[in-house]
């Protein structure tokens, strides 16, 4: 009896001496990514970005016109000169809207295979020269050209990079 007197203590004692059970670390904060719209790009429809060297006559070669509102998915896109732009492919979804007043707002969301999902929005205006102003997402304004058929939308954008990315949307159906 008095062995198990004994070895009981001697198992209340090395328990109070045990560290506390540790907590599960908790995982590191992620940086969340802003949400400037609801728009869903088309996942199965993923487009490499290729490089080629455009001239300033292509980027002039667009001629405007009325951009009708919708949803646009992009089927190709062309990196010139220094742009930046993606490496792989994104599948990317362009929403343009009307206001009232006549702005005409695009919202822009792309996602990576991995799902990695990238989203801007910002006013475009034709006068005095057509241009994007970014309004979240993005910062600053960038020069633009287009050109609106009845489906489709060519839209070129210069970067800071002293390039630009051709872009061509087709409307959904």
């Amino acid at each position: 009896m008095r062995v198990v007197l004994i070895s009981a203590a001697s198992a209340a004692l090395l328990l109070a001496c045990s560290p506390p059970a540790q907590r599960p670390e908790t995982p590191p904060e992620t940086n969340a990514v802003a949400a400037c719209n609801s728009v869903t790009p088309n996942a199965g429809q993923q487009v490499a970005i290729v490089d080629a060297v455009a001239s300033a006559a292509e980027a002039a070669d667009l001629r405007g016109g009325s951009i009708a509102p919708g949803v646009y998915d992009l089927v190709s896109a062309t990196r010139g000169g220094a742009a930046t732009g993606w490496t792989g492919t994104r599948a990317v979804a362009l929403e343009v809207s009307e206001s009232e007043a006549g702005g005409v707002t695009f919202n822009w969301s792309s996602a990576a295979p991995d799902g990695a999902v990238d989203s801007w929005t910002g006013s475009f205006t034709e006068a005095p020269q057509p241009r994007l102003r970014f309004t979240c997402g993005r910062v600053g304004e960038a020069p633009a050209a287009f050109e609106a058929r009845a489906n489709t939308l060519q839209l070129t954008l210069q970067d800071g990079a002293g390039g630009r990315l051709a872009l061509a949307f087709q409307r959904r159906g």
